[in-house]
Protein backbone atom coordinates (compact mmCIF):
# COMPACT_ATOMS: atom_id res chain seq x y z
CA UNK A 1 0.00 0.00 0.00
CA UNK A 2 1.16 3.53 -0.76
CA UNK A 3 2.13 5.69 2.19
CA UNK A 4 2.53 9.46 2.18
CA UNK A 5 5.39 10.73 4.37
CA UNK A 6 5.92 14.36 5.32
CA UNK A 7 8.22 16.31 7.61
CA UNK A 8 6.65 17.28 10.90
CA UNK A 9 7.40 20.83 12.06
CA UNK A 10 10.13 19.76 14.47
CA UNK A 11 11.59 17.53 11.79
CA UNK A 12 12.11 20.56 9.53
CA UNK A 13 13.94 22.32 12.35
CA UNK A 14 16.14 19.26 12.96
CA UNK A 15 17.16 19.02 9.29
CA UNK A 16 17.90 22.76 9.04
CA UNK A 17 19.89 22.58 12.27
CA UNK A 18 22.08 19.78 10.92
CA UNK A 19 23.28 22.14 8.17
CA UNK A 20 24.66 24.54 10.80
CA UNK A 21 26.58 21.69 12.43
CA UNK A 22 24.17 21.43 15.37
CA UNK A 23 23.42 17.95 16.64
CA UNK A 24 24.97 14.66 15.60
CA UNK A 25 26.30 13.61 13.24
CA UNK A 26 27.91 16.95 12.42
CA UNK A 27 29.71 17.98 9.25
CA UNK A 28 31.40 21.03 7.79
CA UNK A 29 28.78 23.72 7.34
CA UNK A 30 28.07 24.53 3.66
CA UNK A 31 28.07 28.31 4.11
CA UNK A 32 30.93 29.33 1.81
CA UNK A 33 29.69 31.54 -1.03
CA UNK A 34 31.34 31.52 -4.44
CA UNK A 35 30.52 32.70 -7.94
CA UNK A 36 31.54 32.00 -11.49
CA UNK A 37 31.39 33.01 -15.13
CA UNK A 38 30.55 29.74 -16.89
CA UNK A 39 27.50 28.84 -18.95
CA UNK A 40 25.09 26.02 -18.23
CA UNK A 41 21.89 25.09 -16.46
CA UNK A 42 22.24 24.44 -12.75
CA UNK A 43 20.46 21.28 -11.67
CA UNK A 44 20.71 18.49 -9.12
CA UNK A 45 23.18 16.77 -11.46
CA UNK A 46 25.86 19.45 -10.96
CA UNK A 47 28.91 18.54 -8.89
CA UNK A 48 30.92 21.74 -9.44
CA UNK A 49 30.67 25.35 -10.67
CA UNK A 50 30.73 25.81 -14.45
CA UNK A 51 33.73 28.17 -14.28
CA UNK A 52 34.58 29.54 -10.83
CA UNK A 53 35.82 33.13 -10.87
CA UNK A 54 39.21 34.22 -9.53
CA UNK A 55 37.91 35.75 -6.31
CA UNK A 56 38.21 33.76 -3.09
CA UNK A 57 35.10 32.21 -1.61
CA UNK A 58 33.51 34.11 1.26
CA UNK A 59 32.22 32.59 4.48
CA UNK A 60 28.60 33.71 4.68
CA UNK A 61 26.56 34.36 7.79
CA UNK A 62 24.18 31.48 8.40
CA UNK A 63 21.01 31.38 10.42
CA UNK A 64 17.79 29.44 10.85
CA UNK A 65 14.69 31.40 9.87
CA UNK A 66 10.99 30.67 9.71
CA UNK A 67 9.12 30.18 6.46
CA UNK A 68 6.19 27.96 7.47
CA UNK A 69 7.15 26.59 10.87
CA UNK A 70 9.82 27.66 13.35
CA UNK A 71 13.39 27.32 12.04
CA UNK A 72 12.36 25.30 8.96
CA UNK A 73 14.73 27.26 6.66
CA UNK A 74 18.52 27.37 6.45
CA UNK A 75 19.71 30.81 5.28
CA UNK A 76 23.15 32.05 4.23
CA UNK A 77 23.94 35.69 3.41
CA UNK A 78 27.27 36.83 2.02
CA UNK A 79 28.91 39.51 -0.12
CA UNK A 80 31.44 39.01 -2.90
CA UNK A 81 33.44 41.85 -4.48
CA UNK A 82 34.67 41.72 -8.06
CA UNK A 83 38.41 42.21 -8.61
CA UNK A 84 37.97 42.86 -12.32
CA UNK A 85 35.44 43.63 -15.01
CA UNK A 86 33.54 40.39 -15.57
CA UNK A 87 30.08 38.92 -16.10
CA UNK A 88 28.86 36.69 -13.29
CA UNK A 89 26.41 33.94 -14.27
CA UNK A 90 26.37 31.60 -11.26
CA UNK A 91 26.56 31.45 -7.48
CA UNK A 92 26.85 28.49 -5.14
CA UNK A 93 27.31 27.34 -1.56
CA UNK A 94 30.07 24.90 -0.62
CA UNK A 95 31.16 23.24 2.61
CA UNK A 96 34.75 24.37 1.94
CA UNK A 97 36.39 27.79 1.79
CA UNK A 98 39.01 26.35 -0.58
CA UNK A 99 38.48 25.72 -4.28
CA UNK A 100 38.70 22.17 -5.65
CA UNK A 101 41.20 21.20 -8.34
CA UNK A 102 40.54 22.66 -11.79
CA UNK A 103 42.16 22.34 -15.20
CA UNK A 104 41.21 22.93 -18.84
CA UNK A 105 40.56 20.78 -21.87
CA UNK A 106 43.64 20.44 -24.09
CA UNK A 107 41.77 20.26 -27.37
CA UNK A 108 38.08 20.32 -28.19
CA UNK A 109 35.86 17.44 -27.08
CA UNK A 110 33.97 17.22 -30.35
CA UNK A 111 32.15 13.92 -29.79
CA UNK A 112 29.50 13.08 -27.20
CA UNK A 113 30.62 9.45 -27.20
CA UNK A 114 34.40 9.84 -26.89
CA UNK A 115 35.72 8.12 -23.76
CA UNK A 116 39.16 9.74 -23.76
CA UNK A 117 39.91 13.40 -22.96
CA UNK A 118 43.18 15.31 -22.71
CA UNK A 119 43.73 17.97 -20.05
CA UNK A 120 46.44 20.58 -19.61
CA UNK A 121 47.29 19.44 -16.07
CA UNK A 122 46.24 16.78 -13.57
CA UNK A 123 47.64 18.69 -10.58
CA UNK A 124 45.38 18.50 -7.54
CA UNK A 125 43.18 15.72 -8.92
CA UNK A 126 43.21 12.24 -7.33
CA UNK A 127 46.07 10.03 -8.54
CA UNK A 128 44.04 6.84 -8.23
CA UNK A 129 40.48 5.63 -7.90
CA UNK A 130 37.40 6.81 -9.76
CA UNK A 131 36.25 10.40 -9.32
CA UNK A 132 33.89 12.88 -10.95
CA UNK A 133 34.60 16.01 -12.95
CA UNK A 134 32.32 18.61 -14.51
CA UNK A 135 32.70 20.36 -17.88
CA UNK A 136 29.99 22.98 -18.49
CA UNK A 137 26.76 21.11 -17.62
CA UNK A 138 28.14 17.60 -18.17
CA UNK A 139 29.39 15.40 -15.34
CA UNK A 140 31.94 12.71 -16.27
CA UNK A 141 33.54 9.95 -14.21
CA UNK A 142 37.29 9.45 -14.56
CA UNK A 143 38.02 5.71 -14.57
CA UNK A 144 41.53 5.57 -16.02
CA UNK A 145 44.66 7.66 -16.55
CA UNK A 146 44.53 9.17 -13.06
CA UNK A 147 47.66 11.21 -12.41
CA UNK A 148 48.28 11.73 -16.15
CA UNK A 149 46.92 14.25 -18.65
CA UNK A 150 44.93 11.70 -20.66
CA UNK A 151 41.86 10.44 -18.85
CA UNK A 152 39.48 7.60 -19.64
CA UNK A 153 35.98 8.76 -18.79
CA UNK A 154 32.36 7.67 -18.61
CA UNK A 155 30.19 10.33 -20.23
CA UNK A 156 26.99 11.91 -18.95
CA UNK A 157 26.98 10.48 -15.41
CA UNK A 158 25.01 11.60 -12.34
CA UNK A 159 21.96 12.19 -14.55
CA UNK A 160 23.68 14.71 -16.84
CA UNK A 161 23.77 14.66 -20.64
CA UNK A 162 26.92 14.13 -22.72
CA UNK A 163 27.79 17.23 -24.75
CA UNK A 164 30.57 18.70 -26.88
CA UNK A 165 33.05 21.08 -25.26
CA UNK A 166 35.47 23.64 -26.63
CA UNK A 167 39.24 23.68 -26.41
CA UNK A 168 40.15 25.37 -23.12
CA UNK A 169 36.84 24.50 -21.43
CA UNK A 170 37.14 24.59 -17.65
CA UNK A 171 37.19 21.17 -15.95
CA UNK A 172 36.49 21.06 -12.22
CA UNK A 173 36.52 18.20 -9.77
CA UNK A 174 33.39 17.60 -7.71
CA UNK A 175 31.74 14.95 -5.57
CA UNK A 176 28.58 13.11 -6.57
CA UNK A 177 26.34 11.65 -3.84
CA UNK A 178 28.20 9.14 -1.69
CA UNK A 179 31.66 10.32 -2.79
CA UNK A 180 34.33 12.38 -1.08
CA UNK A 181 37.15 11.62 -3.54
CA UNK A 182 37.76 15.22 -4.61
CA UNK A 183 39.17 17.47 -1.89
CA UNK A 184 36.96 20.55 -1.34
CA UNK A 185 34.60 19.32 -4.03
CA UNK A 186 31.19 19.30 -2.33
CA UNK A 187 28.43 21.77 -3.22
CA UNK A 188 25.12 22.27 -1.44
CA UNK A 189 23.39 24.63 -3.87
CA UNK A 190 24.28 25.89 -7.37
CA UNK A 191 22.28 28.61 -9.13
CA UNK A 192 22.70 29.98 -12.65
CA UNK A 193 21.15 33.15 -14.04
CA UNK A 194 21.30 35.76 -16.80
CA UNK A 195 24.73 37.38 -16.84
CA UNK A 196 25.35 40.21 -14.39
CA UNK A 197 28.04 42.59 -15.71
CA UNK A 198 30.32 43.87 -12.93
CA UNK A 199 33.12 46.41 -12.85
CA UNK A 200 36.21 46.22 -10.69
CA UNK A 201 35.09 46.89 -7.12
CA UNK A 202 31.42 46.09 -7.65
CA UNK A 203 29.86 43.89 -4.98
CA UNK A 204 27.07 41.35 -4.99
CA UNK A 205 25.20 40.40 -1.84
CA UNK A 206 23.46 37.03 -2.07
CA UNK A 207 20.95 35.57 0.36
CA UNK A 208 20.30 31.86 -0.17
CA UNK A 209 17.44 30.06 1.56
CA UNK A 210 16.86 26.32 1.72
CA UNK A 211 13.43 25.47 3.12
CA UNK A 212 12.18 22.04 4.18
CA UNK A 213 8.50 21.23 3.88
Amino acid sequence: MATTVAFVSKGREIVSGRLTGAGAPSQAEPKNLGWGTGAGTAAATDVAPFAEAAESRVAGTSSLVTTTSTNDTYQVAGTLTSASGQTITETFLSDSASKPAATTANGAIASTSSTSITVTSASGFPGSGNYNIQIDSEVLQVTGGQGTTTWTVVRGVNGSTAATHSNGAVITGGNAPGSAAVTNGSLLIHASFTGLALNNGDSLTATTKLSFS
